[in-house]
């Protein structure tokens, strides 16, 4: 029992918030229907029909090849599919039970169909997070609910190995997947060759100094190694075991020592001392043909991608680094470099070039719906500083200009999933032409040939394909049969096209004569290539990939070998995986007949119950106290709730409470309701006679009386964000009612009544986007105004009136920051209550009461070091160093006898903060620790905190 308590807490404190996780909302518009499978609940937008019939038949097929090799038949499902958003991902989540898939693809997916690919990954998911439900204790499940589930599977299973063994299943199950992706795999392989293996917190907890892979990458390693080497069922038997041994500390490490004789330490070393021998063999192999380094050295990680020539000597390239926002960037011939423009966010491979014209694709969201969101086309000219945008009418990737500098070809995707490859007019926007072929391909990459012909990749049952567009018939032909793997970043140079191929196991540059049709390989690298930019002269620039990132490089020679005397690569690791799976899932036979679909109506799923637990848990604020708490979120994610009961241990008085939260409408209602007892302690002085004396008694005397509250809030939260800038604007309104009451033990002054409030507040922020290694932006400010009062009631509270800013300027040195904060206030007090303060007191200092308050406060962060150390069971990435100076001016009025006296006074704190930027028992969820001193001035003491915060928003 002593175990079960102590999972309980640690589940709380862990994952208070988890029962709340929502990706989002879509519009309030989309009318949403739903088919039931045996295994599959579909919820969708009424226009996504013929899809969502299609896609059910899929994650049919793909049940019974996801489940094999854990051996587990998991429950059935809902999947909610996202057709309106312009991002491209899939997830499973537990607490509430759904998976949910955001159906447009994007331009770096691996070479099969973009649901096909969700299939395959998130129902592999489902499998694992069912398979621990399966074996879960059934105490667990009856105490917590859903959310037991959850925490057993994220607390205990790495993400390393979630997300390896769902990457290790798609490339099993399928033709391709990212374990036949050499540009996922050279990410290990760089920095292992070049510098040798990270210890394992620093690959799967990640560095600030350095870039290290993702736990996608670092997961099919892992997960793929041990299979192939102790077979499939290892990872079977381990969750079996974390499932049913959920009580014990570290069951996850436990099986893998009874399976390996290690544990996921000595398993990583294990792994990747055997890839390195491998990778540095087969490295001393190699021999690249001759080039220059071309791009300047860098002290961090940095890449530079999607280049072009701007003349003979000099040439353009988008930057991205550690320590930098990214930009585009001009190299002259003599490796200096100079920044151009710092664009918002590009979609992946949506940029290109033509003459000094830099043309991109860039991300920008709803103003309200988080699963909604539009593409913009912007130009931006070089020498003119022109620039020039228009919005396509559907989600646009990958744009290039014409030869003539008038029109912009596009990949575009409806919210029903139609793909075609459109032109339109730059100046005012105007569609010219779309083409959609028969079977709906999507497209990739398209570059003008001429003002009448169109290069593009397609992606067809068979894996991508070079094609060749006529824009006045709006025919096509495919002009390499061949499966040349990866397919990308089509260049065009006379009658040759140059083109980025993983034929050979790696992505190198080929050419493709439009002439005579032949295929050469023109340059392999050491590691991986992307993005060709070619002169007037021939002149080859490439992007090189190294464990410090993409360097640039020019080809001093280039080769010409025909690619029928080039060997097709093999990916021994993914055969093997495949080898131990049922097969291929083949979607070609679909079956004819259709779901039976019906409506899905949102105002009769507003509630959900899927989590509860013995304590009371508030998930804003991540506290819980003793009680018990229900918890329910709709499948949409647009309606939350919690219902509870909890206990004051220190006033030992009890409240029942309501929460309700709906999203699903523009503005976002709160409603909050709470009723119960709460306790406190008054002075009472008795009077009685001993000997002729008049003796006074002075007891503590505790006293309770009842208490109601509710309150309304509503909110809208405006996202603006454009370009490098996260911007928010929310106006809020919120009326609350507060009624105290006495009862038998209160006494008789004691401030009973009705209480009312309102509150108005406008908050906007403006916030440049960070690098990895900066410590605040750059550039940015917080504005926020609010005002309090109470209109009426038995009782006043006065009024409050506030105003606080906070602005952001870069420091003396890169990744440095200054943040200036101010605030002002102005408080009316009520009769016996007043409402609190709402501007921060200088840093050592307590609260106190006033009129009036004014407040200043500078802070300069720094890094100070990024040690990537692993003590035992922390591992700290960065130690982080502010010099701060906090002022306050407060004025007010004070009761001195029978007067009242007014007060102005200073108070100030001077002082620094360390902080560690580190990992818990190797817990993925990032931890902040450290101190604070500071210096109270006017006292002349010494004031000192512990800071401790955990984000949980990684997971």
């Amino acid at each position: 029992m002593k175990k079960l308590l102590v999972f309980i807490s640690l589940f709380t404190v862990l994952s208070s918030n988890a029962q709340y996780f929502e990706t989002g909302q879509d519009p309030a518009s989309i009318k949403w229907r739903q088919i039931n499978t045996t295994n599959f609940q579909l919820i969708y937008p009424d226009y996504y029909e013929e899809q969502a019939q299609n896609l059910a038949w899929k994650l049919e097929r793909v049940y019974d090849y996801g489940n094999y090799s854990l051996g587990y038949q998991p429950k059935r499902i809902s999947v909610i599919l996202h057709t309106q958003t312009v991002q491209s991902n899939g997830l499973v989540a537990y607490a509430p039970k759904r998976s949910e898939f955001y159906t447009t693809p994007h331009q770096a997916i691996y070479p099969q169909d973009w649901l096909e690919q969700l299939a395959i990954h998130e129902f592999r998911h489902v499998v694992q997070i069912g398979k621990i439900n399966n074996e879960l204790p059934g105490i667990i499940k009856f105490i917590l609910g859903e959310q037991g589930t959850a925490l057993v599977f994220g607390g205990y299973l790495p993400w390393w190995f979630i997300e390896g063994d769902a990457v290790a299943t798609e490339t099993a199950l399928s033709k391709f997947g990212r374990g036949r992706f050499p540009s996922f795999l050279m990410e290990h392989k760089a920095p292992v060759v070049e510098k040798g293996k990270y210890s394992y917190d620093k690959a799967y907890l990640g560095s600030y100094k350095s870039y290290v892979p993702n736990h996608y990458r670092l997961g099919y390693y892992m997960v793929a190694k041990t299979r192939e080497k102790y077979g499939s069922e290892i990872w079977e038997k381990t969750l079996s075991r974390v499932g049913k041994k959920a009580f014990s500390l570290s069951p996850f490490n436990k099986a893998l020592k009874l399976e390996t004789g290690m544990n996921k330490v000595q398993l990583y070393n294990s792994v990747f001392d055997s890839l390195e021998a491998e990778w540095q063999e087969a490295d001393k192999q190699f021999q690249a043909a001759p080039y220059e380094i071309v791009s300047p050295p860098a002290k961090t990680y940095t890449s530079y991608q999607y280049n072009h020539w701007l003349n003979d000597s000099e040439f353009i390239s988008y930057k991205t680094a550690l320590n930098r926002i990214p930009s585009f960037v001009k190299i002259n011939a003599d490796g200096k470099e100079e920044k151009i423009l710092q664009p918002g966010f590009i979609f992946e491979e949506s940029a290109s070039y033509r003459g000094d014209w830099i043309v991109w694709a860039e991300q920008v969201p709803d103003i309200r719906w988080s699963h909604s969101g539009r593409s913009v086309i912007r130009f931006h000219n070089i020498s003119t500083k022109k620039d020039v945008q228009f919005n396509p009418e559907y989600k646009a990737f990958a744009p290039a200009l014409s030869p003539d500098f008038n029109f912009a070809v596009v990949v575009e995707c409806d919210f029903s999933n139609n793909n075609y490859i459109s032109v339109y007019r730059i100046g005012n926007g105007e569609l010219i032409q779309r083409i959609q072929t028969k079977n709906n391909n999507y497209f990739f990459s398209p570059r003008w040939i001429n003002a009448d012909e169109i290069l593009a990749v397609i992606l067809t049952n068979n894996g991508k394909r070079l094609a060749l567009f006529d824009l006045k018939t709006g025919d096509y032909k495919i002009l390499i049969e061949k499966d040349l793997g990866e397919l990308k970043d089509l260049r065009i140079d006379g009658d040759e096209a140059y083109f980025i191929s993983s034929y050979n196991g790696k992505n190198a540059l080929y050419s493709y004569n439009l002439s005579t049709g032949e295929t050469n390989l023109v340059f392999e690298p050491r590691f991986g290539a992307e993005d060709p930019a070619i002169n007037k002269n021939g002149n080859i620039v490439l992007s090189d990939y190294s464990a410090d990132g993409f360097r640039l490089i020019q080809l001093e020679k280039t080769l010409a070998t025909p690619i029928e005397q080039i060997g097709r690569a093999e990916y021994k690791l993914a055969e093997t995986l495949a080898k131990q799976e049922r097969g291929i899932v083949d979607f070609t036979p679909q079956d004819t007949s259709r779901f039976i679909s019906s409506s899905y109506i949102k105002s009769s799923h507003l509630f959900n119950i899927h989590s509860w637990a013995p304590v009371s848990v508030d998930p804003d604020s991540y506290e819980f106290e003793p009680g018990f708490s229900i918890m329910s979120q709709n499948k949409l994610g647009t309606a939350e709730a919690i219902l509870g009961y909890k206990w004051d241990m220190s006033q030992e008085t009890g409240q029942f409470y309501a929460k309700y939260r709906y999203k699903g409408w523009y503005p976002v209602f709160d409603i909050n309701a709470s009723a119960g007892e709460q306790a406190s302690n008054y002075w009472l002085i008795t009077e009685r006679s001993s000997n002729g004396q008049l003796l006074k008694d002075t007891s503590l005397v505790r006293y309770t009386w009842k208490t109601s509250d509710v309150s309304a809030d509503i909110y809208v939260p405006f996202n603006f964000t454009k370009g490098g800038y996260y911007r928010l604007l929310q106006p809020e309104f919120q009326y609350s009612l507060t009624s105290y009451k006495k009862d038998k033990s209160t006494f008789e002054d004691f401030p009973a009544g009705n209480y009312h409030s309102l509150f108005y507040r406008l908050y906007y922020h403006q916030l440049l986007r960070q690098s990895s290694q900066d410590v605040f932006p750059d550039f940015g400010f917080i504005l926020d105004c609010n005002y309090r009062h109470s209109p009426n009631g038995t009782k006043g509270l006065g009024s409050l009136t506030a105003g606080q800013g906070v602005l952001y300027l870069p420091g003396i040195l890169a990744n440095h920051g200054i943040k200036i904060y101010s605030g002002l206030q102005n408080k009316n007090k009520g009769e016996i209550f007043s409402f609190s303060n709402v501007v921060r007191f200088p840093r050592g200092w307590g609260n106190a009461d006033n009129d009036k308050m004014s407040s200043l406060a500078i802070d300069y962060k720094l890094p100070l070091i990024d040690p990537d150390l692993s003590l035992g069971v922390i591992y700290l990435k960065r130690i982080t160093a502010s010099l701060f100076a906090d002022y306050a001016n407060l004025k007010g009025t004070y009761t001195n006898g029978n007067n009242i006296d007014t007060f102005d006074y200073n108070i100030s704190s001077y002082g620094v903060e360390i902080m560690g930027d580190l990992n818990f028992l190797h817990y993925y969820a990032p931890a902040k620790i450290g101190f604070r001193t500071s210096y109270l001035k006017e006292i002349q003491e010494f004031s000192f905190n512990f800071l401790f915060a955990i984000d949980f928003t990684s997971l």
